[in-house]
């Protein structure tokens, strides 16, 4: 996704601010990391629900992590469905041009033998999922406020 944003606003999102990725992804009730954003660091989810995962609290361990390159990667590693073995996410932030940069996330999932038939469907709903939480990622960093989306959730929590 390009974000008319530089490079360094978007990474202050999605890299310094890894631990607070529930104060505005829809998909995330609450968040919190165990430091500051760094290999080995866990960084614990209460979701509403993402792809094919029920609402729940998963935890999520930094394998990667540069300032420098702007890129990190993550490792579940508590909290997915049964069927699902292995689930990584690399996300990078790159120069598009003056003023603006391009958000990218690539996420693997290694499914269970039994669930691989299911794999195309997995495929289309996480993608789905994906392009609305960098559309929400989009907006909190241009806007400097959470999405409507996740203002509206939050709003409903507060009642």
């Amino acid at each position: 996704m390009t974000i008319d944003v530089v490079p360094a606003a978007a990474w202050a999102v999605v890299g310094a601010e890894f631990g607070q990725i529930g104060q505005w992804c829809s998909a995330i009730r609450a968040s919190f990391m165990d430091g500051p954003p760094a290999p080995g660091r866990t960084r614990t989810c209460q979701i509403a629900g993402f792809g094919p995962v029920a609402a729940g609290v998963i935890r999520e361990r930094l394998v990667t992590y540069d300032a420098d390159a702007m890129s990190l990667s993550y490792e579940a590693t508590e909290g997915m469905p049964g069927f699902i073995r292995r689930a990584v996410s690399n996300w990078s932030v790159r120069p598009a041009g003056y003023g603006r940069c391009a958000v990218r996330i690539h996420a693997t999932l290694t499914l269970t033998p039994l669930a691989r038939p299911l794999a195309p469907l997995l495929r289309w709903r996480l993608r789905a999922d994906t392009r609305r939480v960098l559309e929400e990622l989009r907006y909190r960093i241009q806007a400097g406020q959470p999405h409507p989306a996740k203002a509206a959730v939050m709003a409903r929590r507060a009642r």
